[in-house]
């Protein structure tokens, strides 16, 4: 297991001045504004629950809204913007984060372009409502008034009551209808500032990192870090971060998005559906990253939840760091003793370097950035056939299969079918002759020989068929 050379960088790199219009979606709690954010977005990226208080932090999504002539007369071009689904305003939480609540939201009104007023017909236009209109007129920007929850036609005419918030024409929608998205798409086209060359130019993210582990690791902490940005509530209370959060960042002039997942726990500690889905998403971060990072808590001991991500990324074929957090409060505790601990724990994941890390002083926070951009350059190489067919040739001479019903186990050749992650092909005259101890052992093999040192790899045993020739 590789430990790598510690920095102490403080601070990300790259200029970040250049990004797309935001569009923050604000409203007292329980309008549907996670319902409103997934149906624009297209997908159920916030957690969507009757319960007030279920937004806590930022969730963001990167999307194109199509500016075409609106009944209301609305109309406009194509474009891209950064669609934010902001915590509710007014929001008492079970957890007492009220204040960090609080300042998520006006972190989510400052950075906003536009902001998207969500308020609710069926429970009509209530004094909060009025509070919050009050509050974004304050801020002089430009903002799109949704009336949620008119469901049908005839209940268009209770759109009418908001009209006396003073933010211009309250457009009726539907969330849970897909009623008057149209109407909606064309009104924030059209608040939109002039097109930016961000939205022209802004490239795809070069790599994606999942930061997973335990409740109270500091994943959230790395975020912010990580995007110069208090994008992500941090808080002593276990269970802050519910949603899965894409935060886009620059490093070295190069666009990455480090996905903030909820904190795992004991299933008897799962209360209810929010921590059950917020959950579910930590999982489906780890398929839908580049690498993954697992971050530890040097002071909490390493657990079956931590395995539980270990094995879920080494069934997804995903690049694993092992990141230890609070590292300046081990004491004594040196990194190579801790690395045998790791090892002792984490046995699926000896390949996997380890980063001893503070995310609170800045340390080693970048070299993830660095460490991980290696891992991920692995997983997109690829070796020549004489090269793999030597490792592989080589490691069933040192070892060979036990024979299975009298019938001795035979390789022919290997070759390398699919990089990121790299899938290599064997083929042998029978694959149950090679159980997944020898699978396991050859993977070790081809790590130690080949340039794929520190990542999983994918290996196929396949049976070689003859083929017959027809003679001409």
């Amino acid at each position: 297991m590789a430990k790598r050379k510690k920095t102490s960088k403080k601070a990300t790199e790259g200029d970040t001045s250049k990004r797309l219009p935001v569009v923050s979606i604000i409203g007292r709690p329980n309008v549907g504004k996670s319902s409103l954010f997934n149906i624009l977005c297209g997908s159920r990226i916030a957690i969507e629950d009757p319960r007030p208080g279920t937004t806590r932090d930022r969730v963001s999504f990167e999307l194109k809204i199509r500016g075409t002539k609106s009944e209301i007369g609305f109309a406009g071009k194509d474009r891209r913007v950064e669609l934010v689904d902001a915590a509710g305003v007014g929001v008492v939480d079970e957890a007492d984060i009220e204040p960090h609540v609080e300042e998520q939201l006006q972190f989510a009104i400052d950075a906003a372009d536009v902001l998207l007023f969500v308020t609710d017909a069926k429970a009509g236009l209530l004094p909060i409502d009025a509070q919050i209109a009050a509050r974004l007129r304050k801020v002089d920007k430009p903002v799109v008034l949704a009336v949620n929850k008119t469901d049908a036609y005839h209940h268009d005419v209770r759109a009418e009551e908001f009209r006396r918030l003073g933010l211009g024409e309250p457009i009726p929608v539907s969330a849970k209808e897909q009623r008057g998205l149209r109407e909606l798409r064309g009104a924030i086209v059209k608040a939109l500032p002039p097109k930016v060359d961000a939205e022209r130019n802004l490239p795809p993210p070069e790599m994606k990192l999942a930061i997973v582990g335990k409740r109270n690791s500091g994943k959230s902490s790395l975020v912010n870090f990580l995007a110069r940005d208090e994008r992500v509530i941090v808080s002593e209370i276990p269970g802050t971060t519910r949603d899965s959060i894409d935060v886009r960042f620059r490093y070295k002039d190069r666009e990455f998005v480090a996905i903030d997942t909820a904190g795992l726990q004991r299933r008897q500690g799962v209360k209810n559906s929010v921590d059950f889905f917020g959950q579910a998403r930590s999982v489906k971060a780890i398929r839908r990253a580049d690498v993954v990072i697992i971050l530890m808590d040097c002071l909490e001991q390493a657990s079956r939840l931590d395995r539980k991500l270990a094995d879920e990324a080494i069934d997804n074929v995903k690049p694993v760091i092992i990141a230890v957090n609070k590292w300046d409060l081990a004491g004594k505790v040196t990194t190579d003793k801790y690395q045998k601990y790791i090892e002792a724990r984490l046995p699926s994941l000896s390949y996997a370097p380890i980063v001893f890390l503070s995310v609170k002083n800045g340390t080693n926070c970048t070299e993830l950035i660095d460490l991980a951009l290696d891992l991920h350059k692995q997983t997109n190489l690829r070796v020549g056939t004489g090269e793999l067919n030597r490792a592989v040739h080589e490691a069933f001479e040192l070892q060979r299969p036990h024979a299975r019903m009298g019938k001795q186990p035979k390789l022919f050749y290997a070759t390398q079918v699919e990089v990121n992650p790299p899938t290599i092909l064997v083929y042998v005259n029978d694959a149950q002759n090679f159980p997944s101890s020898w699978r396991e052992y050859l993977k070790h093999r081809l790590r130690e020989k080949l340039p794929f040192g520190e990542i999983p790899l994918k290996v196929i045993f396949k049976n070689r068929e003859r083929v017959e020739l027809e003679k001409i």
